[in-house]
């Protein structure tokens, strides 16, 4: 096995299969992708039903907790991170959704230049292979096929009729012209497996014998030697192994790991990095600050009637949902239960939605693997584009210790207003005359919580994140930034960062779609060519 590579590419996740399959187009180099996690042929992580499973499975996931939360009751927040082949893509909920244009567009306007929609529009469409067909929004030749959801069962019917009773459009293609309204969900699926990013651009590909795959291996520092990155340190199942880096060592470990990588190769504040006893290689105080993720929360309801997804998941029901989806890749193991949504303005002063709402047919806990479920429905509202920042820190030098970090979630009052409003808007929609046929008692926050009061002691008892990490490393030319506008890390030669970490803000929706894109986007910045031609396109803005 080589140990010198032109490239070293560090996690196998969003970004890493997507930037290693990418740079290994190119036969004249050699790539190295490290994945700390095993392999991803698990039937857990093809069976889209099965996504409890991994998330909920130490084998698959980092399986981090936040330090304790001191605007939540100080709890501590579960935040399940891929430790996997396709690294998060391999354990999320496989919601397709790009987020809204005009986050792209606000990111050029604060400076960042090459990310405006028309600029990564582009690549959006590369990266995937819609259903519907190309056309102005969509691309049909890329690694990732999403497919529209068929949404069958009554409860999503109830769903969209009584987003549009409560004035919300139903939108044909949310990841189109407008975001805005209630919508099909569109998956990341195809013939009924789940397309992770590994298997995407890596294992349904022809065959690169210049990509290099190691699992099992932890990465413990890269290395410098005058400000430049020359070798990565990791530990493997036969102990510690050095790789030389020939050209680039390209960080792809998400937003909890990448900072925590960085700082522990003596990259972060100085004084903070002093104090842990880490030498400092290259002072940059931005290393794991301006943590954000996506508050949500549940409302759930019991169901009247017994339609809900979950009388189909007995004993029995799941036996045969098992066979039919390994005879015939079909039935109910094809779903990622997430068939609807919805984006909305709980404030008309938006010119884009500021909550999403994801849907499941039936209540359901996620405990370690085993899961519980019954008769209903859950709403989960996020919060698109929320004000409160946390952090990520190492505490020791030790690479095997897990980071500390905290999200601060309601550290701006701001956010706890909006999530109270969101909160009000399901009960709206829920009590709209679609769900009569169906609607039971609220099981979450209950019917006592009735005042603004009340549902604040509530939301602070229960919400949480959506996992979606990012901007702990973001990219920018000020002294909040940690890289610039292409991921090549300040004051540091031949080390890059590409993945959610890099956000320089939080995007209006899941982030999956969205880091894939900007791989595919550095990647030819990498590779030396130049970048696909803008496309301009339409999209919706209220007011």
């Amino acid at each position: 096995m080589k140990v010198k590579y032109d490239y070293v590419v560090i996690g196998s996740g969003s970004a890493g299969s997507v930037i290693a399959a990418r740079l290994a187009e190119d036969p004249t180099i050699n790539v190295l992708l490290l994945e700390a996690g095993p392999k991803d042929d698990h039937l857990y992580i093809r069976m889209p039903a099965a996504l409890g499973f991994p998330l909920m499975n130490d084998r698959f996931n980092w399986f981090y907790d936040s330090e304790p939360e001191p605007n939540l009751n100080n709890r501590t927040i579960h935040e399940a991170r891929g430790r996997v082949l396709g690294g998060s893509s391999s354990i999320n909920g496989m919601n397709w959704v790009r987020a809204n244009p005009w986050d792209y567009d606000n990111w050029a306007s604060a400076g960042v230049e090459g990310w405006s929609y028309a600029d990564v529009l582009p690549y959006f469409k590369k990266a995937e292979t819609f259903d519907r067909g190309a056309n102005t929004y969509r691309g049909a030749n890329g690694p990732m096929h999403v497919e529209t959801c068929k949404a069958e069962n009554p409860l999503y019917h109830a769903f969209l009729e009584a987003g549009k009773q409560m004035g919300l459009e139903h939108v044909k293609d949310h990841n189109g012209y407008k975001q805005e309204g209630v919508h099909v969900t569109q998956r990341n699926v195809g013939s009924g497996i789940r397309f992770n990013t590994h298997y995407a651009y890596i294992l349904n590909q022809p065959p690169k014998p210049n990509l290099y795959v190691q699992t099992g291996v932890r990465v413990k520092r890269i290395e410098t030697s005058n400000k430049r990155a020359v070798r990565v340190i990791a530990e493997s199942p036969s102990g510690e192994v050095s790789y030389e880096v020939e050209r680039e060592a390209i960080l792809c470990a998400g937003a909890i790991n990448s900072p925590q990588l960085l700082q522990l190769s003596g990259i972060g504040d100085a004084d903070h990095l002093r104090s842990v006893g880490v030498g400092v290689v290259n002072h940059l105080p931005a290393v794991g600050q301006g943590l954000k993720d996506h508050i949500a929360a549940p409302v759930m309801y019991r169901a009247t009637k017994n339609v809900s997804a979950a009388k189909e998941l007995s004993f029995f029901g799941k036996a045969k949902l098992g066979a039919q989806w390994l005879f015939f890749k079909k039935g109910l193991g094809a779903t990622n239960f997430f068939e609807v949504g919805a984006f909305m303005r709980v404030r008309e002063s938006e010119i884009i939605p500021d909550v999403q709402f994801e849907f499941v047919p039936m209540l359901g806990e996620f405990q370690h693997g085993n899961v519980k479920l019954e008769n209903g429905f859950q709403y989960f509202f996020s919060l698109m584009r929320p004000k409160s920042e946390g952090r990520v820190w190492i505490d020791s030098p030790d690479p095997m210790k897990n980071p500390k970090f905290v999200f601060n979630f309601f550290d701006n009052r701001d956010d706890l207003d909006l999530a109270i409003l969101a909160t009000k808007a399901i009960r709206e929609t829920v009590a709209q005359s679609a769900w009569d046929e169906f609607r039971g008692a609220e099981v979450t926050p209950g019917k006592d919580v009735r005042t603004d009061a009340n549902i604040e002691a509530w939301l602070r008892n229960t919400a949480g994140t959506n996992y979606h990490p990012c901007c702990s490393c973001r990219m920018g030319n000020d002294q909040n930034s940690v890289v610039d506008n292409m991921g090549r890390v300040h004051g540091v030669e031949g080390l890059r960062i590409v993945d959610a970490s890099i956000m320089p803000e939080i995007v209006s929706g899941n982030l999956n779609a969205p880091v894939i894109m900007m791989a595919e986007r550095i990647a030819d910045d990498i590779r030396g060519r130049p970048p696909l031609l803008p496309e301009k396109a339409d999209y919706y803005l209220a007011n």
